[in-house]
């Protein structure tokens, strides 16, 4: 099977779960690239803004064609109980590109069971498998096993 994992990161905490999937499952990692800055507090809020508003950002182009993969496995940190913009435009962009996906969300402590349900809605697929990870289970590393086992049920 062919697997692509790709994540948008704002704070690295995406990041460092994106890699934890893709180094239990192989396959491909492309990271989505924001066309506009996103650090500070000043951009923390506009971010979050941009969220609750369901504004796509501008992104690069990706590296890797979402079709050319059996599965895509695709992760955002939660912004505002939503999605991020630099994914949600991601989604909206390859909806149609899509054979399997599965998903995963960042938060801090809640709104990631929302945020994955809105990705199967954009994508037009059902997640094969859905992941939250919260800022405690970051934090203690616990996220490194949620990760492992995500990882074996799409093995499965």
């Amino acid at each position: 099977m062919k697997i692509l994992t790709v994540f948008y990161s704002r704070t690295g905490i995406t990041a460092e779960v994106a890699r934890a999937v893709h180094v239990a499952l192989g396959g491909d990692l492309e990271e989505i690239k924001d066309t506009r800055k996103r650090d500070g507090m000043i951009n923390y809020l506009y971010s979050g803004m941009e969220a609750a508003l369901k504004k796509p950002a501008k992104i690069e182009p990706v590296r890797h064609d979402p079709g050319a993969y059996d599965l895509v496995i695709i992760g955002t940190p939660v912004w505002s109980h939503n999605i991020s913009t630099p994914v949600r435009a991601y989604l909206e962009q390859n909806k149609a590109n899509f054979k399997a996906c599965a998903f995963f969300a960042t938060c801090a402590s809640s709104g990631a069971a929302k945020v994955l349900g809105e990705m199967e809605t954009l994508s037009g697929t059902k997640g094969r498998e859905l992941l939250e990870i919260n800022k405690k289970e970051y934090r203690s590393g616990a996220f490194r096993e949620k990760a492992g086992q995500f990882a074996k049920r799409l093995l499965a």
